[in-house]
């Protein structure tokens, strides 16, 4: 058993002493690997644990890293993914959805959120030899990749994961998006109807799959009379186990998006 002990908050000011403390850590609790990584990008921002991390996709498992967090996650624990583009904004949704979520303090994190700029483009090579390619990553993985950014982290994630990747379904919104304004739990995201369910994102991301419905209720506002909260309704979703979703403020017009 290993006992850790901070002395006093000057220890806080010792930098040096504190990263090589923190490696020390890493190596007893084996978060590092002498396996190489296939590929690696930087300064990727991630919502949800939030910050910005390197990410490097090894073959067996992915890795996180940021200025206050380590994680290391085993591409067996990676039920889906998800790529999804923002509404009328530049940047893109990337989801890998997990069973068992990652620990941050006393805070699970099924669903680990990263966002791109849309239009950013990457050109990567694999350290991966010809030999592994053909045998192990035949039909599943290249030897390069030039192209935009999610799409590329995404097609190697695949690839070396083997999960399965969700796109938008065919619903379009009255902007032409992929996904209607709403809240949840006093958040503001997007609400994704896709074709097997429907996922609000960033914060709190929820996935909700219509298997697990038992129905939706919808509430009209301003029912009392005129008011600007007349151009708005509440989608109610509750679940077979009880659970309730409550997403609030979706623009009217998209009702008839939504349900028909």
């Amino acid at each position: 058993m290993y006992q850790l002990q901070i002395l006093n908050s000057s220890v806080m000011r010792n930098v040096p002493r504190l990263m090589i403390f923190w490696q020390k850590i890493l190596a007893i609790a084996d978060v590092g690997s002498s396996e190489e990584a296939v590929v690696s990008l930087e300064g990727i921002a991630i919502l949800t644990p939030r910050g910005r991390y390197t990410v490097e996709l090894h073959m067996s498992f992915l890795r996180l890293q940021g200025q206050a967090n380590d994680f290391k996650i085993q591409y067996s624990s990676i039920l889906r993914l998800f790529v999804l583009p923002k509404s009328n904004n530049p940047h893109t949704f990337v989801v890998i959805t997990l069973d068992p979520p990652i620990r941050k303090g006393q805070t699970l994190y099924p669903h680990i959120v990263i966002q791109f700029v849309t239009e950013n483009v990457v050109e990567k090579e694999l350290s991966l030899s010809e030999e592994v390619l053909a045998e192990k990553y035949k039909d599943r993985l290249q030897s390069s990749y030039n192209g935009l950014e999610h799409e590329v982290f995404s097609k190697i994630l695949r690839g070396l994961s083997g999960a399965k990747v969700t796109r938008p379904s065919t619903f379009r919104s009255c902007q032409d998006g992929y996904a209607v304004k709403s809240s949840l739990k006093a958040e503001d995201g997007l609400l994704y109807p896709l074709e097997k369910g429907f996922f609000f994102l960033p914060k709190p991301p929820t996935l909700i799959l219509h298997e697990e419905i038992e129905y939706v209720e919808f509430e009209r506002h301003g029912a009392g009379g005129a008011s600007m909260s007349s151009h708005y309704f509440d989608l109610l979703v509750k679940l077979k186990n009880d659970q309730e979703h409550l997403f609030r403020n979706i623009q009217r017009n998209e009702y008839h998006n939504l349900f028909n």
